[in-house]
């Protein structure tokens, strides 16, 4: 009858200090889980705490511009101002019309002022491109003696130019890494900061959305228009 073969003493030991690391190593990868999900829950409470106060003090403000009516534009916190804030802007833009219309009415000369003529100086601060417009190198020659032409001077013109807006999607690619032999402490990259949690929207959309909005007086639907003709659809309530 054979005897049952047990491990040796060091073989056991070995594997007991393998099992006390892995143990050591996930401990250590809890932590860190528990650490980061408490630091997810504090900077939700952050973005909740700023949202209530952002909220508010818009809240206030549409009061002081518009006094007693301020109830027909009063929403719900969850509605997150779609209809206030551009009820606010169409009326503002109507008043400052109608505002603009009696002035130009009642400063209007009974003879028309000469305009002066001349073209506006591009502004200086904005950024310059320059395109250069060369002679044909076969031009380049007199054409008494044949000799090569030298510059004797420039004429320059200028132009304004737009670059369209362009929609394009940012990839963050983050590599894992863990020990080849023991496939363990897998290790990533933090993910990149977000204005909005869970949102796939970068700061720099967050602001043109903002400035469109409230600076420029363009509607969130007419926004959305825009967008899909990029190729983005992004629905209104998405961008409130």
């Amino acid at each position: 009858m054979k005897t049952a073969a047990y491990p040796s003493p060091e073989t056991i030991a070995e594997l007991q200090r393998k099992l006390a690391a892995q143990q050591s190593a996930l401990d250590k990868q809890q932590a860190e889980n528990a650490r980061l999900l408490a630091l997810i829950a504090r900077k939700e409470a952050q973005w909740e705490a700023a949202k209530q106060s952002l909220f508010e003090q818009f809240r206030l403000a549409i009061e002081r511009r518009f006094g007693p009516s301020t109830e027909k534009y009063r929403v719900e916190q969850g509605d997150l101002l779609i209809n206030e804030a551009e009820v606010a802007v169409d009326e503002a833009d109507a008043e400052t019309a109608d505002e603009t219309v009696t002035a130009a009415s009642a400063a209007e000369p009974s003879h028309p002022a000469k305009r002066r003529g001349g073209r506006v100086a591009l502004p200086p601060e904005l950024p310059r491109v320059e395109v250069v417009h060369e002679l044909p190198e076969e031009t380049r020659h007199c054409a008494g003696d044949g000799s090569a032409l030298a510059v004797i001077g420039q004429e320059v013109s200028e132009e304004l130019h737009v670059v369209p807006a362009r929609v394009e999607v940012i990839r963050h690619i983050r590599f894992k890494y863990a020990c080849p032999a023991c496939e363990e402490g897998v290790q990533i990259a933090p993910p990149p900061a977000k204005l909005l949690p869970k949102s796939n929207a970068s700061a720099t959309l967050l602001a043109y959305i903002a400035t469109a909005k409230y600076q420029d007086a363009l509607p969130l639907y007419r926004q959305s228009q825009i967008f899909a003709r990029h190729g983005a659809e992004i629905p209104r309530n998405t961008l409130a």
